[in-house]
């Protein structure tokens, strides 16, 4: 049963991955799936040190998930400072038809509801650490499904974001003309 959280795990970047192949000609989609991948590559690679803290594990993973919500949020600006710095019409082109897709909310919203879960984990931790709680039931019946639902719900968010990609960016070019 505990190899499908492995799995999980090392399926949200294939998922981003393949999200870049099927959007690589849609500025916007490919700007949003790279900065993605980027947090997605900062997570996995400070996972085998955070998974050796014990309390503070959790709090860890809520502030990556936070960090998970910076793309969608500024990467309309950075493309803007990059624009600046680099002149490049890439930049430029993903400033001028960045709007926020109905799948980013979704992303946003389960997003924060993984931060909650992981804070909720957290503080019975510490309470478990501290002698105020005797079974610390959240963390041991429920954390682990509701991050693999919340997982599965990203994964689909992000191929649906994927698969929508060149019908948004047609849509915005027929709004302008």
């Amino acid at each position: 049963m505990y190899d499908i959280y492995t799995i999980v795990d090392y399926l949200f970047p294939l998922i981003v991955a393949l999200g870049l192949v099927f959007s690589w000609k849609v500025p916007t989609a490919r700007w949003f799936l790279l900065s993605y991948f980027f947090v997605v590559l900062f997570s996995s690679a400070s996972f085998p040190i955070t998974i050796q803290w014990n309390t503070h594990y959790y709090i860890f993973e809520a502030l990556i998930n936070i960090v998970f919500i910076f793309p969608i949020l500024y990467r309309r600006d950075l493309a803007l400072f990059l624009y600046s710095k680099t002149g490049l019409d890439f930049y430029h082109q993903v400033y001028k038809k960045q709007k926020l897709s109905a799948q980013e909310c979704v992303i946003i919203l389960v997003v924060a509801l993984s931060v909650l879960a992981n804070v909720i984990t957290w503080l019975e931790v510490l309470a478990y650490k501290y002698y105020w709680l005797d079974n610390a039931y959240f963390k041991l019946y429920c954390r682990d499904n509701i991050i693999l639902l919340i997982q599965f719900l990203l994964c689909g968010c992000f191929i649906t974001y994927s698969l929508k990609a060149e019908s948004r960016e047609l849509n915005y070019d027929r709004a302008q003309n």
